[in-house]
C-alpha cells in the first residue's frame, strides 16, 4: 500500500504540475480544450442518450468517480499494518524493532506446545509501536474448548509481553475448533523385568559309600582267640 500511495502521489503531483502551469499560461485555450471534450462526449458517447440520459449518465459517472477517490482517501487514512513492531520493554537508548514474522514463530512454537493443542495458524499484525495477534487453533474432542482456547491467549499473551517485551494493541483473538480423537497418552513406564529367584541347591543325598561300615555281626566261640 505504501508504494501505491507513492506512486499515485507522483502521478497526481506531476499532472497537476502539468495542467495548473498550462491552465495560467493559456486560460482561453484550456476552456476551449474542456469545450471540444464535452462536445466529443456528446457526439459519440450519449448520442444514443436522451437529455434525461445523458444526465443520468453523468450524475452514474460521478458516483463512481466519488467512490473511487473516496476508497483512495480512506486506504490511506486507514492505519497500515507494519512488518516490524518496536520492543517499548527497553531500557536501553536504542531503539529495537523486531520483525512480525519473528513474533508468529514465537508465539506459535509455544502455542503447539500446548497440551491437547493439534495444530494453530497465528496472525500477527504490527501497528507501529503495538501488536495484534489471531489465533486459528485446533485441539483434539475430548477438551473445554473455552478453558483451552483461554491458556492458548494466556500463552500468547505472555510471549509477546513478557518474552519479546511487546505492546498488545488489544485482547488475543482466537479462533478454536475441536478435532476428532482424544490427547495422546504417555505410555505407562516399562516394568523391570522380575529378577529370577535361585534356589539354593539342596545338599545330595548322602550316599551309602561315604557312610562307614558298623559291623553288627557278634564273634562265635571258634574265632575266639586267647588273650
Amino acid at each position: 500500500m505504501h508504494t501505491f500511495n507513492r506512486i499515485f502521489v507522483l502521478v497526481m503531483l506531476s499532472l497537476l504540475l502539468v495542467l495548473g502551469a498550462f491552465v495560467l499560461i493559456a486560460p482561453a485555450a484550456w476552456l476551449s480544450l474542456m469545450q471540444s471534450i464535452a462536445d466529443w462526449f456528446r457526439s459519440t458517447v450519449f448520442v444514443a442518450y436522451s437529455d434525461t440520459g445523458r444526465v443520468l449518465a453523468r450524475v452514474l459517472m460521478a458516483i463512481v468517480w466519488a467512490a473511487l477517490i473516496g476508497f483512495l482517501i480512506w486506504l490511506e487514512l486507514r492505519q497500515g499494518s507494519s512488518r516490524d513492531i518496536e520492543i517499548v520493554h527497553h531500557a536501553g537508548e536504542s531503539t529495537i524493532r523486531i520483525s512480525t514474522e519473528d513474533v508468529r514463530e514465537r508465539v506459535k512454537a509455544q502455542v503447539d506446545a500446548i497440551p491437547g493443542v493439534v495444530g494453530s495458524k497465528v496472525h500477527v499484525i504490527g501497528r507501529d509501536r503495538a501488536v495484534e495477534l489471531k489465533l486459528d487453533v485446533t485441539v483434539t474432542r475430548d477438551l473445554d474448548l473455552v478453558a483451552k482456547a483461554e491458556e492458548v491467549a494466556l500463552v500468547a499473551r505472555q510471549v509477546a509481553q513478557d518474552q519479546l517485551g511487546l505492546r498488545l494493541a488489544g485482547k488475543p483473538q482466537v479462533s478454536i475448533r475441536a478435532k476428532a480423537g482424544k490427547s495422546p497418552i504417555a505410555p505407562a513406564p516399562a516394568r523391570p523385568a522380575a529378577t529370577p529367584v535361585v534356589e539354593p541347591a539342596s545338599s545330595p543325598a548322602p550316599s551309602f559309600a561315604d557312610q562307614p561300615v558298623v559291623s553288627t555281626e557278634q564273634p562265635t566261640a571258634g574265632d575266639e582267640r586267647p588273650a
